[in-house]
């Protein structure tokens, strides 16, 4: 093992997908209704966008976050933005990293299929890696449980029953 990777860790990619019982563009506004991601991401709370730009590439926010007994405030500022297609979201906070969401239209209209991608790089070298790791199969609980929740608000969204 080198001395890079003791000093950095490694990061944790975390991957969920689910089907939207709504159209691409629907699901990008719930997406990025930056003070109401709390309605989906029930780990994070107290959404507050910082940069006056609330649309595409530069919006910064803060959110506090809480997974497992771990609370941070997580400074993000969007670097893709690819309506209703793609948003990359860069973390600035204590832990580093990106999101990727992709929307593609689903095979039964209309519904859209999401892919989350974050990939994930601890503080504290490996010992914040080897935590990350072993937090990593709950995150991945965190997460499709906020898809699902997404669903349902979507589905309301769509008027689908």
């Amino acid at each position: 093992m080198s001395l890079g990777v003791l000093r950095r860790g490694w990061p944790v990619v975390i991957e969920v997908t689910a089907t939207m019982p709504g159209p691409p563009g629907l699901v990008w506004d719930l997406i990025t209704d930056w003070e109401h991601q709390d309605d989906w991401m029930l780990e994070a709370s107290d959404f507050e966008v910082i940069s006056e730009q609330r649309e595409g590439v530069g919006v910064e926010a803060e959110a506090t976050v809480a997974i497992g007994g771990i609370k941070t405030r997580d400074r993000v500022r969007v670097s893709g933005w690819e309506p209703p297609k793609r948003l990359v979201i860069d973390h600035l906070g204590w832990v580093k990293g990106h999101g990727e969401l992709h929307l593609t239209p689903g095979h039964r209209s209309p519904t859209t299929h999401l892919y989350w991608r974050e990939e994930l790089h601890p503080p504290l070298g490996i010992l914040g890696a080897i935590g990350l790791a072993l937090f990593k199969p709950l995150m991945n609980r965190v997460f499709a449980r906020d898809l699902r929740v997404l669903q349902g608000l979507v589905r309301v969204g769509a008027g689908a029953p």
